[in-house]
């Protein structure tokens, strides 16, 4: 029988070999159908794995440090799939996006795939709608920064709806966090050091939305960089912080 381990390696070379695929097809028209069609493939084994990680743990499989990583590296890769079906211009940045998720793919499996059992705090819809939230907040950040580095300039508004959709996810994964603590710990904000900087990660998308108004901001470096200011805040926020500064999340990182 093939165990996980083995699974999520061959879902990680799959999406790598998506990558070579695309990476072919700026010459060869066909090579994107294959990459596309492995793509799809290797998301249908890596949802099933996350299928069967819930049954066989009991529980939502959105706890531990490799549950974070693993349904983290499943919606970059399904929100790109969606986005590049809407936007086709959008296919070419699969070359950054399923790299990055290989390696949380990977990643993943440098954590143990125990199971961390969930109490009645952790127990609760406003839990796992926190939790999707994130991953949709990732997922959205990462295609946005990819499409940062290799869209043309007149693709600024793709990217702009892109940052909107990230804003806006991590923003409510926030307000959804915020309630969920009211019920687990009977405050609504406790200026946690993830709460600060979730916060901080906001107030920075807010501020690069803002100064895509102005054109001169929209497109070329600038935009590109101040795009990564928050886009880092984010990345550093979920997995990183943990690793720096003591916070109540952390007792849920199963190391």
């Amino acid at each position: 029988m093939i165990d996980v381990v083995t699974i999520q390696w061959g879902v990680a070379i799959a999406y790598i070999g998506a990558c070579l695929f695309l990476i072919l097809g700026q010459r060869v028209e066909q090579w994107d159908k294959a990459a596309l069609l492995l793509t799809g493939l290797a998301l249908l084994t890596h949802f099933s794995m996350i299928v069967v990680r819930g049954l066989d743990s009991g529980q939502i499989p959105i706890v531990t440090r490799y549950e974070d990583y693993t349904v983290d590296a499943f919606a970059v890769v399904a929100i790109y799939l969606l986005a590049q079906w809407r936007w086709p211009q959008l296919r070419r940045t699969g070359i950054l996006v399923l790299p990055i998720a290989a390696l949380g793919v990977v990643v993943a499996l440098n954590y143990s795939r125990g199971v961390f059992p969930m109490g009645p705090a952790l127990r609760t819809n406003w839990l796992i709608i926190h939790a999707q939230l994130n991953s949709l907040a990732i997922g959205f950040a990462i295609l946005t920064a990819a499409s940062s580095f290799m869209l043309r300039k007149d693709s600024s508004g793709i990217i702009g709806r892109l940052m909107s959709w990230t804003f806006l996810s991590w923003s409510a994964m926030v307000a959804a966090g915020s309630y969920w603590a009211s019920i687990a710990w009977g405050r609504f904000w406790g200026w946690d050091p993830i709460e600060c900087w979730s916060l901080a990660t906001i107030l920075a998308y807010a501020c690069v939305l803002h100064l895509r108004f102005n054109p001169a901001w929209a497109n070329g470096y600038r935009s590109i960089f101040t795009g990564l200011i928050p886009f880092g805040l984010m990345m550093f926020t979920t997995y990183a912080l943990v690793f720096v500064m003591r916070s109540v999340h952390g007792q849920y990182v199963f190391q």
